[in-house]
């Protein structure tokens, strides 16, 4: 039986998830640091970024592969639309998912 999982899922399994992109506090000013030194942190996350994006763009096509042979299914809507649902409830797209869903099930009961 196929593994459900979306490609974020996959990557994330595999180690490298959005979360890795980017450094949270590099668009900060930097007046307490010199213009080199500013420029060698900025440099050394750009080659982290491209190093990420060369590992997501073989991630995808590992996924791909794994989907193609069946080893791997991608989450059908109806089970995106749930684990969303189950999200936090003050979440915009929980409440949407939440909405959704109780629509299906009304014109289902029709």
């Amino acid at each position: 039986m196929a593994k459900v999982l979306s490609f974020e899922q996959y990557a994330a399994m595999k180690g490298c998830s959005r979360a890795d992109l980017g450094e949270a506090g590099i668009h900060k000013a930097h007046t307490s640091i010199s213009k080199k030194q500013w420029s060698r942190i900025v440099k050394n996350q750009s080659e982290k970024d491209k190093e990420w994006l060369v590992n997501r763009n073989r991630l995808r096509h590992e996924y791909e592969d794994e989907v193609t042979r069946g080893t791997i299914r991608p989450p059908r809507r109806m089970e995106k639309l749930r684990l969303t649902a189950a999200g936090h409830p003050d979440n915009a797209s929980t409440q949407a998912a939440i909405r959704i869903l109780k629509k299906l099930e009304q014109q289902e009961g029709e």
